[in-house]
Parts: structure tokens; C-alpha cells; sequence
């Protein structure tokens, strides 16, 4: 039976769960033209027609460099887009659990190890609007936040990354297998869905072995909004939960 809705489903993501086994039986994966997130009334209408027990919301401005550009547009999706998935749950079914992608643009970047009780700073207005749709749901009782930063081994399109420069970053794939296993283990809360610390190079160098090495000024000098120094996060409670004893 499929009671999952996939938003944001045509995005890197929503592919990657539409290829995997668990969410591809379950789930829901309307366009954008069936349902659009600032659209309430069509958000109401899939949830009642379709019985959905889980929403997985994958829709947002993450490109830095777009929501920099257009700040109307990342506030609409990545804000009100949110507050329409909040209203439309509590008119229709309080009990809808909602899965919802936020980012570790939402802890300042400079120092890493970050968990999920470290302050919250945004650097750059992407990390901004995530902060604000965490505020937005968290009125929900049934709710589950990722703060995580993922990317495609099959598609890396830089030639230079920084050698001094950190994150969690997972593999696509493997931020799939991690979703499905909070949702089988019922998770509720906000949680840090990441691997170890490491470099931007090292981290892409496996996949691509012609990647060349650079420093993280040199990116910069070339941007005008800030992007983070060392985003790493401290993933204990993921591990907790995963692996503990349902």
C-alpha cells in the first residue's frame, strides 16, 4: 500500500528514493504540477484522496548560489512551502508523520562537531531559511528533522575542492538507507544525519580521480556569500538510534 508522499521528488533526492526498494513500494512521487508545496489546497486534497501516513519533504532551494540571487523564491519554497505542509497536516490528519531535509547550514561552520543542542547561525541566507522552517514545523508532535548535507558520487561537477575544508557529507545512497531506518525505528526529534569528518577533497577524490586540490579561500574569493569552513557534526545519536534494539 502506498501512504508515503515524496515532495521535491524530481531533485537529486527524491531520484535517489525512487530508486530504492522500501521507498519506492510506498511511495508517492506527484510533480510539481500535481502538487506544488505553496499550493495548500492541493497539498490538502493528495493527503485525504491518497490516506498518507508519511510525508518525506524534499522540496527547497539548496543551490546557494540561486538562493542568494532570489531570496523571495528560497523563502517561498524553503519557508512557506513549510508552513503550507504545517496546515494542511492539522486540518486534515494531526497524526501525518513528516520527514523533513534540513542542512548543517543551520550551525555556524567555523569549529565542526556540531550536535543537535549547538547554537544555531546561519552563514549564508540558504542556511537562513532552514532555520526558519525548522520554527515553522516544530509544533508538529509527529516530526522528524535530518540536518545533513549529501551529494552523488556519479555526478561531481567541480574540477578543484578544498583540501581544508570539512563536512558530514554523505553519500546519497547511503542518506537513503540511514531515512529508512529512522523511519522503521520511529524516530521523532531533530537529528544529525552524517559520517565522519573529512576534507572536501579526500572526500571526493575516491570518486573522482582526477579532481585537482585547492584551498577554501581560493573557492571564496570567487563567491560573494559565505560557504562553510568546517560543517562537521557530531552524529552520536544517529548511531545511538540506529543501531539500538527496537
Amino acid at each position: 500500500m502506498r501512504n508515503f508522499l515524496v515532495l521535491g521528488g524530481s531533485g537529486n533526492l527524491g531520484l535517489a528514493l525512487q530508486k530504492n526498494k522500501f521507498f519506492k513500494s510506498r511511495s508517492f512521487f506527484p510533480t510539481k504540477k500535481q502538487i506544488n508545496i505553496l499550493n495548500e489546497k492541493k497539498i490538502k486534497s493528495f493527503l485525504k484522496t491518497k490516506k498518507i501516513n508519511l510525508i518525506i519533504n524534499c522540496a527547497a532551494i539548496a543551490r546557494l548560489s540561486e538562493c542568494e540571487k532570489n531570496k523571495k523564491k528560497a523563502f517561498d519554497i524553503n519557508v512557506i512551502g513549510c508552513l503550507n505542509l504545517l496546515k494542511a497536516i492539522k486540518k486534515v490528519n494531526k497524526n501525518i508523520k513528516l520527514l523533513h531535509l534540513s542542512s548543517d547550514g543551520v550551525y555556524p561552520c567555523t569549529k565542526g562537531n556540531y550536535d543537535e543542542k549547538s547554537k544555531l547561525k546561519p552563514y549564508n541566507y540558504y542556511g537562513f531559511t532552514k532555520i526558519l522552517s525548522e520554527k515553522v514545523l516544530k509544533s508538529l508532535d509527529n516530526l522528524i528533522i535530518t540536518r545533513t548535507r549529501f551529494f552523488n558520487k556519479n555526478n561531481i561537477p567541480f574540477k578543484y575542492s578544498a583540501t581544508d575544508s570539512y563536512s558530514s557529507s554523505l553519500e546519497i545512497n547511503q542518506l537513503v538507507r540511514y531515512l529508512e531506518k529512522l523511519i522503521k525505528k520511529d524516530f521523532r526529534g531533530i537529528i544529525n544525519v552524517g559520517g565522519k569528518k573529512i576534507s572536501d577533497y579526500n572526500l571526493y577524490k575516491k570518486y573522482k580521480k582526477k579532481l585537482n586540490k585547492c584551498k577554501l579561500q581560493d573557492i571564496q574569493k570567487e563567491l560573494e556569500f559565505k560557504i562553510s569552513k568546517d560543517a562537521s557534526m557530531n552524529c552520536d545519536l544517529l548511531y545511538k538510534v540506529i543501531y539500538a534494539r527496537k
